[in-house]
């Protein structure tokens, strides 16, 4: 099987894309890669996907960095009737 491991990311609006093919070892080993340097996010990107998987079966473990939190929704104020 051939293994790849994946990072899409946003910056400034624009896409960059960076993947990567090898065996299973190595492209495990590149997405944590990826996904620590998401982490710590010293590229200041606004967003970052990583992938990891096989060419044949597809995903096997996916992240997500870098995207907005979404707000907490406010309660809807009790009316008293």
């Amino acid at each position: 099987m051939l293994y790849y491991a994946q990072r899409k990311s946003i910056k400034n609006g624009e896409p960059v894309f960076n993947n990567r093919t090898g065996t299973r070892k190595e492209m495990l080993r590149q997405y944590f890669l990826y996904c620590a340097s998401a982490a710590t996010n010293e590229a200041e990107n606004d967003y970052d996907f990583i992938d990891f998987g096989t060419i044949e079966h597809g995903h096997l473990k996916i992240e997500s960095f870098n995207q907005e939190e979404p707000e907490p929704e406010e309660p809807a104020p009790e009316t008293e009737e």
